[in-house]
C-alpha cells in the first residue's frame, strides 16, 4: 500500500464565522435559521435543518410591510423574535429599541433570495457591474445610503440597494449586523474606535471592491 493510500483524507478548513459588531453570535445563528426556513425550498432546506419551511405567504406578507410597526405584527417576525435569546433583564426602553431594530432587520433581510456567508454589503455593492467598469451602486447613491437619517430611509434605501444586486451575493448575518449597528449609532452609541463605526465599515468594503477593477485616476 502506498504512502498516498495510507495518508488520511484532508479535512475541510473550519468555517470562520462572520465578524460581528452589533449582534451576538447566538442572534446571528437564530437569524440565519429563520431566514432559511422563510426563504429556501424544502429541498434546499434539508442541507441545513430537519425543520420544515414556513408557508411562502408568510414571507410575502412581511415583504409587503411598509413600516416597522407593520412588520412587528406579522407572523414571520414573531417567529424571529421568539427565536432570539431572551434579554428580560434589559430596561423596558432598551427592550423596545431592540424590538424596533430587529423589526427593521426583518424588513430588509427578508428581501434576500440567497445567502452568501461572509460577503458584506459594501463589498457586494462595490463589485463591478457586468464588465462596465462601474460599481453595482454608484458612489452618489452609496453616499446617500450611508447618510440615511431615519429608519424609514434606511429600509427604503437598503431595499433599493439589494435590488441592484438581484438580492443575492450578501451575507444575511452581515446585513443584519450592519442594520443593528446603524440603530446603535442612531441612538447615540457611537464606538470610540473609528474602524468599528458603520460608515467606515461600509466605505472600506465598498472601495476595496472598486479598487479591484478601477484604474488609478478613474
Amino acid at each position: 500500500m502506498s504512502e498516498t493510500e495510507l495518508a488520511p483524507a484532508a479535512e475541510a478548513p473550519p468555517r470562520v464565522p462572520e465578524r460581528l459588531n452589533a449582534i451576538e453570535r447566538r442572534e446571528a445563528d437564530a437569524l440565519r435559521r429563520w431566514w432559511q426556513r422563510l426563504t429556501l425550498s424544502a429541498e434546499a432546506l434539508k442541507a441545513h435543518t430537519d425543520a420544515p419551511p414556513w408557508p411562502k405567504g408568510m414571507r410575502a406578507m412581511l415583504r409587503r410591510c411598509d413600516s416597522i410597526e407593520a412588520a412587528m405584527l406579522t407572523e414571520a417576525f414573531r417567529h424571529l423574535w421568539n427565536s432570539l435569546p431572551a434579554q428580560d433583564e434589559l430596561p423596558e426602553r432598551q427592550r423596545d429599541r431592540r424590538l424596533q431594530a430587529w423589526a427593521c432587520i426583518a424588513q430588509v433581510v427578508v428581501e434576500l433570495r440567497e445567502d452568501a456567508p461572509k460577503v458584506p454589503l459594501g463589498a457586494c455593492l462595490g463589485q463591478q457591474k457586468r464588465e462596465t467598469g462601474k460599481p453595482c451602486m454608484s458612489e452618489l447613491r452609496f453616499q446617500q445610503l450611508m447618510t440615511s437619517r431615519t429608519p424609514e430611509e434606511l429600509v427604503q434605501r437598503l431595499r433599493r440597494a439589494l435590488a441592484l444586486v438581484d438580492k443575492r451575493g450578501i451575507s444575511v448575518v452581515h446585513l443584519a449586523d450592519n442594520i443593528a449597528l446603524w440603530w446603535r449609532e442612531y441612538q447615540g452609541e457611537i464606538s470610540s474606535q473609528p474602524t468599528r463605526r458603520l460608515g467606515f465599515i461600509w466605505a472600506n468594503d465598498y472601495f476595496a471592491a472598486t479598487a479591484g477593477y478601477r484604474q488609478d485616476g478613474q
